[in-house]
This record gives structure tokens, C-alpha cells and sequence, in this order.
């Protein structure tokens, strides 16, 4: 099976349409647009000459600073390099023999399912309806699902699913014996996001496994970190089983502590990004060939009502932004780009009415 296509493939289509790297805006990469943070930075050059030592194999340090974070215990926590890699051990721990995922949404939960030869059932999710998971997928869960998937935020709708709806699900699922992995990657761009997130439910349901990435926050995607949660320790011992050693790098576990502490750039980005978003999608609700999506993160997926690859025409411009032609459940009118500096975002809605024949 062939990897989906995924954002930020810079390398890729500047070496096959020939382009100068230097020269693009990619919007395709749902990265904090603010970029590293200049103490992570200073830490990680600090840190160079450890990498002539092997990482602590326990990871004391970085996962009691996760713990912290979160407000967990310390034994619910595993570490992946990056979310994928969390999500491919939960599934090759568990070994589904079938997994229910909504379409669209991020394709690792397939890929990974289908590299351990589950079934997958989908569930559709609808336009009309706002993209958004109804109490109607409770009908899909069933003794024979051993895990559902969801992503909230979902990528690449960014619609939130209420929390009465998850909770419906876990409910369900838990009389069903399945396990409900929530993907909360992009949930800490959200302002007072504790009040989406599940991990304060962990203590109550043991069918719960929480998915996070703290690549995208921290714009740190060259350094991969991620973790899942859960207190159902039988799966944390699976996947401990089968996962291997020293997957957290030197550089990735120093960037991570120093993150996780600075609460300021946080908070900075968090409030940039609310007003960027904001901006950006009143600007692309201006554009008559399209409808916009409105957003909860740092991403806004919207269709375009015109006949033209929008994504090959922009990279004239210089500009990358993500087909969503691959994602299951919708085509080639569908795009996602990311929420950037004011001064990008400007210079994509220029070219945008540029590529739409619109007068600028």
C-alpha cells in the first residue's frame, strides 16, 4: 500500500515541478506560525553534545514534565516519535480485527489500521451537516469494533465534536469492550481547551486512549514527539511490548521539557492564531468560487466551485496548499491550508484572486 499524500512535502514537490524552496509559503503544514521558540532553540544547541550518549531509556525527566502537563499519572503515559508512531503502536499492540473511523479525517488511522490487516468500517461525515459526528454512530459501534477513531479537531474538517456526543461514544463502546482513541493533536490551539478534552475522564473509563503531537504546536515537525494516554494499563504494557527502545530522541526530549514549560509562548500563540484564523476566514468567504469552512484551530478547509487544479496553479505562485483529493469521503474541489503570519495569509488571498481571474 502507498503512503497518503500529507502536507508539508516541501522537499518533494520542489525536486518534481522544480521550484526554488526558498522561495515557497507552505500552507499545506498545520505549524504554529509564530515557528520555534527561541529558548527550545537555545536548549536543543545546548543539548548537541549529548547525542554521544543514549537518552535515558526510561524517559524519567520527559514524562514526568508530560505528567505535569497534562495533570496524569505518570505509568498512563506512552511516547512515540510523533503521533503516527503512537498510532501505529496502539494498533499493532491491540491488533484490531475491525476499527470504525469517520471520513474524512487524518489517513494514519487507516494506514495503520490496514497494516495489520483490519476491516474498517466508515463513517461518513456530511457537508450539510457541518462535517460534524452525530449520536447516529453510536448504530456503528458493536462488539465487533475493537477500536474507533476520532479526531478532535478533526483534520481536515476542524470541527470539534461536542463532548456530550464523545461521551455518548465512550458509553456505548465501553458495553461493547471497545476502545475509543481520541486524536487531540491540534486540540492546544484552542483557548481553554481542558474544556474538550477527555483526559479528565481517564480515571472513569479505561476504554479511553488519548492521541496528542506536540509537533505542530511547538513547529517543531523535524523533531518528532507524541505521546498517547490512558489508565487502562493492559494496553499500556502491550504497546510498551511491543514498541522500541530509545524511539525519543536527545534533541527531541530536551525540546519537549523546555516547551511544555514556557506557558507564555503558549498563551502567545494561541491568541496570535485566533486572530489569524479569524482574518483569513472572513478573507476567503469574500472569494465568490468559494465556500469556507469555519474553523476551531489553525487550518481552514474550504470547496472550491471552479474548474481549475487550484493546487498546481498556486504553486506558480509560490505558494503550497493541501489537496484534500486523497481523503476519503471527499474530491478534488476540497482544500485545506494553514493559518500563517498576517503578511502570508495577505499574499495568499493576492494570489488567490489572482488564480480565480478576480481583479486585484
Amino acid at each position: 500500500m502507498s503512503k497518503s499524500i500529507h502536507g508539508g512535502n516541501i522537499e518533494e514537490l520542489s525536486r518534481k515541478f522544480n521550484l526554488d524552496k526558498e522561495k515557497l509559503i507552505d500552507f499545506s503544514a498545520n505549524i504554529n506560525p509564530l515557528g520555534i521558540n527561541e529558548k527550545v532553540k537555545k536548549t536543543i544547541i545546548a543539548a548537541l553534545d549529548n547525542v554521544e550518549k543514549y537518552p535515558d531509556i526510561t524517559y524519567h525527566n520527559l514524562k514526568s514534565t508530560i505528567s505535569n502537563f497534562e495533570k496524569i499519572n505518570y505509568e498512563n503515559l506512552v511516547l512515540g516519535n510523533g503521533a503516527a508512531e503512537v498510532i501505529f503502536n496502539l494498533v499493532r499492540a491491540v491488533n484490531p480485527k475491525k476499527v470504525l473511523i469517520p471520513a474524512p479525517t487524518f489517513s494514519e488511522y487507516e494506514e495503520a489500521s490496514l497494516s495489520v490487516k483490519s476491516s474498517i468500517e466508515y463513517y461518513y461525515l456530511k457537508e450539510e451537516n457541518n462535517w460534524s459526528i452525530d449520536n447516529d454512530i453510536l448504530s456503528l459501534i458493536n462488539e465487533e469494533i475493537d477500536i474507533v477513531f476520532i479526531c478532535n479537531p478533526n483534520n481536515p474538517t476542524g470541527v470539534i465534536t461536542k463532548k456530550d456526543i464523545l461521551l455518548s461514544i465512550i458509553e456505548k463502546a465501553n458495553k461493547t469492550k471497545t476502545i475509543v482513541a481520541i486524536d487531540e493533536s491540534f486540540l492546544d490551539f484552542i483557548r481553554d481547551s481542558y474544556k474538550y478534552s477527555l483526559v479528565n475522564l481517564l480515571k472513569e473509563y479505561d476504554n479511553i486512549f488519548i492521541i496528542k503531537s506536540l509537533t505542530k504546536l511547538f513547529a517543531i515537525p523535524g523533531i518528532r514527539i507524541g505521546y498517547g494516554i490512558t489508565s487502562n494499563i493492559d494496553i499500556i504494557n502491550k504497546i510498551q511490548g511491543i514498541s522500541v527502545p530509545w524511539n525519543i530522541n536527545t534533541l527531541a526530549e530536551v525540546a519537549t521539557i523546555t516547551s511544555l514549560d514556557d506557558k507564555d509562548y503558549i498563551s502567545k500563540s494561541v491568541k496570535y492564531i485566533e486572530v489569524e484564523k479569524k482574518y483569513l476566514f472572513e478573507e476567503l468567504g469574500k472569494l465568490k468560487d468559494i465556500n469556507v469552512f469555519n474553523p476551531s484551530v489553525n487550518f481552514i478547509m474550504f470547496k472550491l466551485n471552479k474548474n481549475i487544479d487550484l493546487k498546481y496553479e498556486l504553486m506558480k505562485e509560490n505558494i503550497i496548499i493541501r489537496s484534500c483529493s486523497n481523503y476519503n469521503g471527499l474530491n478534488e474541489n476540497y482544500y485545506r491550508v494553514a493559518v500563517r503570519t498576517r503578511k502570508e495569509n495577505e499574499i495568499l488571498i493576492k494570489a488567490l484572486r489572482k488564480v480565480l481571474k478576480y481583479n486585484i
